[in-house]
């Protein structure tokens, strides 16, 4: 009697730990890594004519090896998992915020079987509002790891402007000839992104 609860047992056992190891996670809701210590630093600059309601970061996280992804046959490519998180940031000066985000946030898991994917930062942005109107100004992580600071421009006339609050404002470059030939026109907002020691 007593070897046949045992063996009941250690099959009920053996069933329970297959179970949990093809237990699959879902990659439009992926787990948060517990250990994280990729520690970045994400500061904005803007010279508004006035203060902003509200500013806060943003980071986007993608599946960066699709070799671990599904071929969608309806669609015909691969369906690249992304979300999104908001990063606080803490008013450094008049001009200044600052906040962190870990790059490894997220948990690396093997969702179809096809080896594990990995998630990265692949963008990092700010999100500014002014009177309802919707300021943002964002660049790829490689490009902010690469070349450092960005800078972005917005027309004066735009902030505090009702008509922007619809669609927003429209971010652009020193290329553009608004920003060229006009630049006392415009304001100048910047994003950075640097490595920080844990």
């Amino acid at each position: 009697m007593q070897t046949r609860i045992v063996l009941a047992a250690l099959a009920l056992s053996s069933i329970l730990t297959v179970g949990c190891s093809m237990t699959q996670g879902n990659p439009k809701e992926p787990a948060k890594n517990p250990h994280p210590v990729k520690r970045y630093e994400i500061t904005a600059t803007s010279h508004a004519p006035g203060s902003w309601d509200v500013i806060e970061g943003n980071v986007v996280y993608e599946v960066i090896n699709k070799d671990c992804l599904p071929m969608d046959s309806f669609l015909g490519q691969q369906d690249v998992p992304n979300t999104g998180f908001v990063v606080a940031m803490t008013r450094v000066d008049d001009h200044t915020w600052r906040g962190y985000f870990y790059r490894d946030a997220l948990q690396d898991e093997d969702y179809y079987k096809l080896g594990l994917c990995r998630w990265d930062v692949t963008s990092a942005g700010i999100s500014a509002v002014v009177a309802g109107a919707r300021f943002n100004w964002s660049h790829t992580l490689r490009t902010l790891l690469r070349d450092g600071m960005q800078t972005s421009y917005f027309k004066k006339t735009s902030y505090g402007d009702p008509a922007t609050a619809r669609y927003g404002a429209q971010a652009l470059t020193i290329g553009d000839p608004d920003v060229s030939q006009r630049p006392d026109a415009c304001f100048p907002v910047t994003i950075a992104v640097t490595d920080v020691a844990p």
